[in-house]
């Protein structure tokens, strides 16, 4: 990952304060449902989010493959490519 934070890094993490606003700090490795206890409203809350803040639309599937904030970002990384 490059040393400075891009603009989906920026979005994924604001939308995680907006859908857990008492989420603190979070590095990368933090696994989404053991260590931040997302629930399955929460998880849909941050994609709106997400969504919102890029405006692109994000499949269900690539969420569900999704474990960590890195993998998320890498993921909505992919979605943002492909609609370029």
């Amino acid at each position: 990952m490059p040393a400075t934070v891009d603009r989906v890094e920026l979005a994924v993490r604001e939308a995680l304060k907006i859908a857990v606003p008492d989420i603190g700090a979070v590095d990368g490795s933090t696994h989404l449902a053991s260590e931040l206890g997302l629930d399955s409203a929460q998880v849909m809350d941050l994609i709106m989010e997400i969504e919102d803040h890029l405006d692109i639309s994000i499949p269900v599937a690539t969420i569900a493959e999704a474990r960590t904030l890195d993998q998320l970002c890498d993921s909505v990384r992919r979605v943002v490519a492909d609609n370029a």
